[in-house]
């Protein structure tokens, strides 16, 4: 299985999972046009790409979902709430592939994949991360979410690879020039993990088999990617994480990141 975000943070999100014959696409923010010149920066073959799921409805997540599904003829996957709020948003048409409702803990095949969707905490109408498994290799995705509850740690632990939010410093986010209520709901049970709560999840939730972790979501206004990996290592090695055999990897808005295989 390879991994690579396409484009991660509020500019637009795009997760790209392949395996040997298939591959899957996880939310699409961005232009088909910005999806081509992105992909064709890695090593990674957009025609493998058959189904695409969607985590929920905000634009940096659905933006191009209609017109890339169209262009690729994509099977798009999604809860019936976030099916809704998608077609009420007017990115799909009536005449497009009919979108593949998903239920919350129930595992389903697509396309030799085994996806597991579960909820999240985001002000958004039903908003899941998803559990990713082919070939005894598992990878979790766990963006946007301002609260990661005791069950959901249960569900997802033990990865071999995370595709974690640290979306903000908390004193960055204070001080800057966003409106009040904004940061309100960031820094809300339904808003957006900062980079020290996300540090702590992450730490809860790793084992041994526990390869890989990408520092996702990652504010361009109220936090830097430098600070954000400083806080991971720093929490991590605060809880006597063992990290030597773990690659921290970053993530870019409008750049690909690397291209990892586990």
């Amino acid at each position: 299985m390879k991994v690579c975000l396409l484009t991660s943070g509020s500019i637009g999100n795009a997760v790209v999972i392949e395996s040997d014959n298939d591959s899957l696409l996880i939310d699409c923010g961005i232009s088909y046009k910005k999806f081509e010149e992105l992909i064709s920066l890695t090593d990674l073959d957009p025609s493998k790409i058959k189904n695409m799921l969607v985590t929920h409805e905000h634009a940096d997540h659905i933006k191009g979902v209609g017109v890339v599904s169209r262009k690729l003829g994509l099977q798009v996957w999604a809860t019936k709430g976030t099916t809704d709020a998608i077609y009420e948003k007017g990115i799909l048409k009536d005449t497009d592939i009919p979108v593949a409702n998903v239920e919350k803990y129930q595992t389903l095949e697509i396309s030799g994949f085994q996806v597991t969707p579960f909820s999240l905490s985001h002000d958004a109408v039903d908003p899941v991360g998803y559990i990713i498994e082919v070939n005894e290799k598992k990878a979790v995705l766990l963006t946007d979410t301002g609260y990661v509850s005791r069950k959901v740690m249960e569900f997802v632990k033990g990865a071999d690879l995370y595709i974690m939010e640290l979306n903000h410093n908390v004193e960055m986010l204070h001080m800057s020039d966003r409106p009040w209520p904004l940061k309100q709901r960031i820094l809300s049970d339904y808003g957006h993990l900062s980079n020290e709560d996300g540090a702590y999840v992450f730490s809860k939730l790793m084992t041994e088999k526990t390869r890989h972790v990408f520092l996702s979501h990652i504010s361009q206004e109220a936090n830097l990617p430098d600070l954000a990996l400083m806080t991971m290592k720093g929490v991590l090695k605060e809880r006597r994480v063992d990290t030597t055999r773990l690659s921290i990897h970053m993530t870019y808005p409008l750049r690909p990141s690397r291209v990892v295989e586990i």
